[in-house]
């Protein structure tokens, strides 16, 4: 009988609880309050939604292609110079986008670009050196293939 009592009292409990939230139920002005922060939080939502799509594909574009849009701009630019709000933007634009795809091409030449794991570049499946060795070996070579 004791658990019986208990489940009694549990649901007697949570009666009441469902009765006092009815008590405080919002009213009309409370509830258009609601609606409206509901629907500038979804409007908020989909801008971030849509920050973080375009962020990703510009996260899929190299430097190269970078500097390449830099001048699509700049050219852009003079070419609608008849248009007097639009090309000093573009200019500025391209220039932008040119020097920070220059900085960070500078910066991470030592670390990216190579082409492979750990900066070894490989060319059909055979890893490619850049090292010619010193002055004097690299006349030896040169005057042995002239033989």
């Amino acid at each position: 009988m004791p658990e019986q009592r208990e489940s009694s009292d549990r649901l007697e409990r949570e009666i009441n609880e469902i009765l006092e939230k009815i008590d405080r139920f919002p009213t009309p002005a409370e509830r258009r309050r609601r609606q409206t922060s509901k629907r500038f939080s979804g409007a908020t939502n989909a801008i971030s939604s849509g920050a973080h799509g375009v962020t990703r594909e510009l996260g899929r574009a190299s430097l190269s292609q970078m500097m390449l849009l830099a001048f699509v701009f700049i050219l852009a630019s003079l070419f609608l110079r008849s248009v007097p709000f639009a090309w000093p933007w573009l200019l500025y634009a391209g220039l932008v986008l040119f020097l920070t795809s220059f900085v960070l091409m500078i910066v991470s030449g030592s670390r990216g670009g190579s082409g492979g794991p750990g900066g070894q570049q490989y060319w059909r499946g055979r890893p490619v050196s850049y090292d010619s060795g010193s002055l004097g070996s690299r006349m030896r070579r040169w005057w042995g293939r002239q033989r």
